[in-house]
């Protein structure tokens, strides 16, 4: 894979069981997709980057409102 770029996405689900950015633990099952890229030298992973979708976690935990769509 060298010169090369890896590509994944997951999606990970968990019970938040403890305190998380401040929230505090509600033992709901949440859901957090993610989006990680890694480029290859020498066989080497060398540069990672990740994109968490953190928003939907917080409307998740009900620190953030769910967004509503508006009615016509």
């Amino acid at each position: 894979m060298d010169g090369q770029t890896a590509i994944a996405r997951f999606t990970y689900h968990a019970h938040q069981q403890e305190e998380f950015m401040g929230i505090p633990a509600t033992g709901n099952l949440i859901s957090m997709r993610s989006i990680d890229i890694w480029r290859v030298k020498d066989g080497k992973f060398i540069e990672h980057w990740d994109e968490l979708n953190l928003l939907e976690v917080m409307q998740q935990l009900g620190a953030i409102p769910a967004a509503t769509l508006a009615q016509d």
